[in-house]
């Protein structure tokens, strides 16, 4: 299987009108719209309690993990150092390094497809403490800087950080027990059905359980 990705104007299909909807209860507001084969349509909450439709198809073959400091962390934006972003050397494949890390229209427009795990670093080394929360949600901007990135997105709910630790290599998230990608600062692009692995691991992210 080649380790392509296929750009924004490929074959993601845009879909604005959902066929069935599930309500996530919760101070967001989240639903999800049309859930069917690799994609998943959603509909989130805008200014002012209205909600609208994300009209795009969320990626059941990627994710973006960005692991940042706590001083450059909110609940609405990530700032990323621009070396350390979707470089071979932070562990995205070569394949897809060339396709995203130019940060074209269209790479910021597939970014945008692909579901999120938005953490600070492991408070130890390959763990973290009980009350250590990461937020899983989807990019909404990408503001390249002079130094950093800037990256808006979306938060659709918390998981706890130990439990990502705990799924590492179904995560694909390299290390050992002692030190593993949650305790450095980057933006990495993982080959991986997050919702599902999650899912599996007893962790819903999208639809309640």
């Amino acid at each position: 299987m080649k380790n392509e990705i296929q750009l924004s104007e490929s074959k993601l299909q845009m879909t604005t009108t959902p066929q069935s909807v599930f309500t996530h209860p919760g101070d967001n507001g989240i639903q999800i719209a049309n859930q069917q084969g690799g994609t998943v349509n959603i509909i989130l909450p805008s200014t002012g309690g209205a909600l609208f439709n994300a009209a795009t198809t969320i990626s059941t073959e990627y994710y973006n993990l960005f692991v940042v400091g706590d001083d450059v962390f909110t609940d609405t934006h990530v700032l990323v150092d621009k070396k350390r972003a979707l470089t071979v050397s932070e562990g995205v494949a070569p394949e897809i390094s060339s396709q995203l890390a130019a940060l074209t229209t269209e790479a910021i427009a597939t970014i945008k497809t692909f579901p999120s795990i938005f953490a600070t670093e492991n408070r130890q080394y390959g763990r973290t403490d009980d009350d250590h929360n990461a937020i899983f949600g989807f990019v909404t901007d990408v503001r390249i800087r002079d130094k950093d990135i800037k990256i808006g997105f979306q938060k659709l709910c918390y998981i706890p950080q130990q439990r990502i630790n705990e799924m590492a290599t179904n995560l694909s998230i390299k290390g050992s027990s002692a030190f593993n990608e949650l305790n450095r600062m980057h933006w990495t692009v993982k080959r991986v059905h997050l919702v599902q692995e999650l899912k599996e691991a007893g962790i819903s992210v999208l639809l309640p359980t």
